[in-house]
């Protein structure tokens, strides 16, 4: 008896999390009005995330945030708070290199529960060697190597 108990129990988790799957169609067509250019990509990484104003880094308000999807002309980063700026420069990691994109701000949007949206256009490839203010990022996009052993600063 207590066999058919629990798969009930799963049947009913199994429903509610199928429901989930099929009503966020997350490589969904571009609705009217939307400005896409191509499909997104899903794919979820931490990011490094710094808003900038007229060149000028705002190292001091450093965040990280996940992607939701990415397309070569912008990504969907998703935050633990509202971001207040136009332009900012995303961290990404790959294959134990950093790299560093602008990007413009084009959306954001709450998502409940505390998490937001933002809708990045991606501008261009910016180089940490020919910038101290890009280089003094290094450490803290070196965390996002999940090999890279994570100690918080007090």
């Amino acid at each position: 008896m207590l066999w058919f108990q629990s798969h009930d129990k799963y049947l009913e988790v199994n429903r509610v999390i199928r429901r989930l799957i099929n009503n966020f169609v997350p490589n969904r067509i571009p609705l009217k009005g939307e400005s896409r250019w191509e499909l997104r990509s899903n794919r979820t990484m931490p990011v490094l995330l710094v808003p900038y104003d007229n060149n000028d880094l705002s190292v001091n308000e450093v965040a990280y945030a996940l992607t939701k999807n990415l397309s070569s002309r912008g990504l969907a980063l998703v935050l633990h708070q509202p971001l207040r700026a136009e332009q900012v420069v995303v961290g990404l990691w790959s294959n134990a290199h950093p790299y560093f994109v602008s990007g413009k701000v084009r959306q954001m949007l709450a998502l409940g529960g505390g998490f937001w949206q933002i809708g990045v256009e991606t501008v261009e490839l910016l180089c940490p060697k020919h910038s101290p203010e890009l280089a003094r990022l290094l450490p803290w996009a070196a965390r996002l190597d999940p090999c890279v052993p994570w100690e918080p600063r007090c």
